[in-house]
């Protein structure tokens, strides 16, 4: 049985059930792929606006960050016998406070 069929530029084919069918199944899975794009669009902005916070959180910790290495780094002087500020080589043992 032959069913007529409107394209678009207004042309009328006949189509048969076999054609039809295709047809239809053709539609059903161009609108399954289109809705699983917009799926994965919607994940992309998600993860994008997670990266962006992310990267957001991460740049609001390098003040302290620098703050913690500067800290460090004054205490291993500390621990190694030696004062901050002060080469050792530049102590005079003749002027130890004695």
């Amino acid at each position: 049985m032959a069913e007529s069929l409107r394209k678009e530029n207004g042309e009328i084919v006949e189509v048969s059930d076999a054609d039809r069918y295709f047809l239809e199944q053709r539609d059903f899975i161009l609108q399954d792929i289109n809705q699983t794009l917009d799926s994965i669009l919607n994940g992309l902005n998600g993860l994008n606006i997670s990266l962006e916070n992310f990267i957001a959180v991460g740049k609001e910790f390098e003040n302290v960050s620098e703050l913690w290495k500067r800290f460090y780094s004054g205490t291993t002087g500390v621990n190694d016998g030696t004062e901050i500020g002060t080469n050792p080589d530049d102590i005079d043992p003749s002027s130890s406070g004695e």
